[in-house]
């Protein structure tokens, strides 16, 4: 399993915070059990993001529960939705090089 650097942190030495995550199950994991640790923990899933992904808020005191969920693969801060892909560049926006057959020399 996968632990970001943050999450080890929250584990190891959790604080007062709530937290947001994203947990990663595996292919074939029920989903039902993570919903079920984030609420005993008093936190709420928030969003399926699809391809097992899920985006839930807890607090810190909770981490360590859901890491040791069977079928977690992956566990995460939700900063990582903010470093996505989605920031593309429009081809017809950039400025063409010209052609070097037409420079001047």
């Amino acid at each position: 399993m996968y632990l970001s650097h943050p999450v080890r942190r929250m584990r190891d030495d959790p604080g007062e915070a709530t937290v947001g995550l994203v947990v990663e199950l595996a292919d074939d994991a029920d989903p039902e059990p993570l919903r079920e640790a984030v609420a005993a923990a008093g936190g709420e899933t928030v969003d399926d993001l699809g391809f097992g992904c899920w985006l839930v808020s807890l607090p810190e005191a909770g981490v360590d529960d859901l890491c040791s969920l069977p079928g977690v693969v992956r566990v995460e801060t939700d900063a990582t939705l903010e470093r996505s892909v989605d920031e593309t560049v429009d081809p017809s926006s950039a400025e063409e090089e010209p052609d070097d057959s037409t420079r001047e020399v």
